[in-house]
């Protein structure tokens, strides 16, 4: 199956540069993996934030093990929430929690007698203006495309994450900051083997300059091994999550809070 991912600057086109980050390799160490996200849909003034805890074994295996019986909070200005499991054995922690701009949201996980600490705030963003889609644009002319516009806000740096999702083709996901564009209507472009009447969900999240490194470099291992960029990665990536009982022995993944829009669009007949 051929697919085609980008996005379309305005007038110019450039080639994106990013730092190199080194990343430790570890042979045979099985570590606690903390996934915590919440995700605000449009403006709404609460969101659900679910932490999944897991424990790779052994590291470089692709199986992981849900860890149960760990205590999950969050702080938000001087309150304090606990999460509960949803069931014993799930290893997902969920907590409904309000959503505040420029507020510091601090999470605790005490697992194995050790305490992992994470802080971030709201990742806001913007809606998509409109969608279109045409036949003949990619490189492979019998694909299909679709171009998702929005407007980026002027003098703000800002970083995206998109999610192209349908039933035939499954997910597709990339990310981009705003340097090239700042202030421009912009579009995310996907090309793929889509047929009239597919139902397409386009998605785009705020996401912080630190989890913009930190997801590239996952979509670039995940596509040059194939697998899924939440698996357990093949190298030692650190997230945003500190071990303050024994730092030498970090987490991996990352805590996020991100405001998010859709779109469902359906494919046309050409």
């Amino acid at each position: 199956m051929k697919k085609y991912f980008y996005l379309i600057l305005p007038i110019f086109v450039c080639f994106a540069c990013e730092d190199v980050i080194s990343v430790d390799l570890d042979e045979g160490e099985s570590k606690l993996v903390i996934e915590a996200t919440a995700l605000q849909y449009e403006n709404t003034e609460q969101s659900q934030l679910l932490v999944k805890l897991s424990e790779t074994i052994p590291f470089y295996s692709n199986e992981m093990a849900p860890v149960s019986n760990a205590e999950v909070k969050v702080t938000i200005n001087h309150e304090t929430l606990t999460l509960i499991e949803t069931f014993e054995g799930s290893g997902e922690y969920r907590e409904i929690i309000p959503m505040i701009k420029n507020q510091d949201y601090e999470l605790s996980v005490i697992s194995n007698n050790e305490e992992y600490r994470g802080v971030t705030q709201l990742q806001t963003t913007v809606p998509f203006d409109y969608v279109e889609q045409a036949k003949g644009k990619s490189f492979d002319p019998d694909l299909i495309s679709i171009e998702a516009y929005f407007t980026d806000p002027a003098e703000e740096e800002n970083y995206y994450y998109f999610e192209f999702y349908s039933e035939r083709n499954g997910r597709v996901l990339d990310n981009t900051d705003d340097e090239l564009f700042n202030g421009n209507q912009v579009s995310t472009y996907y090309a793929d083997e889509f047929e009239p009447g597919d139902h397409v969900g386009i998605i785009i999240q705020g996401i912080s300059k630190r989890f913009n490194n930190y997801i590239s470099i996952l979509l670039e291992q995940s596509s040059n091994g194939g697998g899924n960029p939440f698996s357990t990665p093949p190298a030692t990536i650190r997230g945003n999550i500190q071990n303050i009982t024994n730092p030498d022995n970090f987490p991996l993944g990352y805590f996020r809070i991100s405001q998010t829009y859709s779109i469902d669009y359906e494919i046309q007949p050409e």
